[in-house]
């Protein structure tokens, strides 16, 4: 017997033993349904992700598991009631199914792994149903919650509300929590918020103003980026880590005050900016790493901290405005691709004794900009 059957429409899944095979039936067009058999406790990694025009799924009345990316990127489904008996549903399962609008979940869900309603850009996802018994999750007024309402796991990104207040509960905001809500102005965040997930606020397009609070422990990756209309970030004072593109893209920010307490400026951290005009590196970091600062095309001033002691490729990259810069005491690299495209740079004062000449500065730079040795 085959491991599954296409009829009228409508796929017949009755073991994984040979899951779909993209390459036949020319990708399964026209599939609008799928049947399972009752006997499936597990929907296996992966094995579902290729019925793009599914509108319906008639569940297995013993499905416990739904594993990781099984119904990623199914752009029909508008509606997901998942079935009661169904206790896990792993990452990203059902990431990128962008016209789902109302999500189920039943009483007896205890485990949502990161991302599974990661909807992305196009999301239309309106609000998030969970039984009122359910011991693990709850919603409040459609965003989905931990029980206890101490992690926000995921707002509807569709919803058409301009502000939010997350509640005093909340400790945690979860990875994408908040992402590609494209309405929002202006979030609320709690004093007692603890841990921000990556992509926390990633393509919030409206978003304009944020505070975060002092005890958030570090901005994590992808935290603002292509927060295009971010006009004010307060960040907390000490931080122990600053992620590869966390404040990144974001074209309306005219300063950042980057916090203290990190030792290295990651990838992009701070990096494509079109109207921040100086940048204060706070003493403690040691490293600018591959492209930390790359295409912040109006920055005219960074102060580097006398901790720095290696300066990577591509750090400074697309920063046509800086004009000047000083190079501390303790730096003891700087890649030869660290200044590409940096047309404005006149002069560079090394404070350093462990770099000697100006071979770091790329070809088209070493007749025009003026070196000075301060090593006092």
């Amino acid at each position: 017997m085959n491991s599954y059957e296409i009829k009228d429409g409508v796929i017949y899944v009755r073991d994984f033993r040979r899951p779909p095979d993209y390459f036949r039936e020319n990708g399964f067009a026209g599939i609008r349904k799928v049947v399972f058999a009752d006997d499936f406790s597990v929907i296996p990694r992966c094995s579902m992700q290729l019925l793009k025009e599914l509108r319906e799924i008639v569940w297995p009345k013993g499905l416990k598991t739904i594993e990781e990316g099984c119904f990623s990127d199914y752009s029909s489904l508008t509606e997901l009631n998942l079935p009661e008996g169904l206790e896990t549903i792993g990452e990203g399962a059902f990431q990128n199914a962008e016209n789902v609008k109302y999500v189920k979940i039943p009483r007896s869900v205890r485990t949502i792994g990161r991302g599974a309603f990661y909807f992305g850009d196009g999301g239309h996802i309106l609000a998030f149903r969970v039984h009122p018994e359910n011991p693990a999750y709850c919603d409040l007024d459609g965003v989905l919650y931990t029980k206890d309402r101490s992690d926000l796991i995921r707002y509807p990104s569709a919803r058409r509300r301009a502000e939010y207040t997350v509640p005093d509960t909340v400790t945690r905001i979860c990875d994408g929590a908040f992402a590609h809500s494209h309405y929002l102005h202006r979030v609320f965040l709690p004093n007692g918020l603890r841990v921000m997930e990556s992509s926390a606020f990633s393509f919030c397009t409206q978003l304009e103003e944020l505070d975060i609070p002092e005890n958030v422990e570090g901005i994590p990756s992808y935290a603002f980026f292509c927060c295009k209309k971010l006009k004010r970030l307060r960040l907390p004072r000490r931080a122990a880590y600053l992620g590869y593109e966390s404040i990144c893209n974001c074209d309306s920010l005219p300063d950042v005050r980057i916090p203290e307490g990190i030792t290295e400026i990651d990838y992009a951290a701070v990096g494509g900016n079109r109207r921040i005009k100086e940048l204060v590196i706070p003493e403690g970091v040691k490293e600018l790493n591959n492209s930390a600062l790359i295409d912040n095309t109006a920055l005219e001033r960074v102060v580097l901290p006398s901790t720095l002691e290696q300066i990577w490729d591509h750090a400074f990259q697309g920063c046509v405005r800086l004009r000047e810069l000083t190079i501390p005491e303790n730096v003891n690299y700087i890649d030869d691709e660290t200044f590409l495209g940096c047309r404005g740079l006149k002069r560079i004062c090394l404070k350093t004794k462990h770099i000697q000449d100006g071979r770091f500065l790329p070809e088209e730079l070493r007749d025009r900009v003026e070196l000075i040795y301060d090593r006092r």
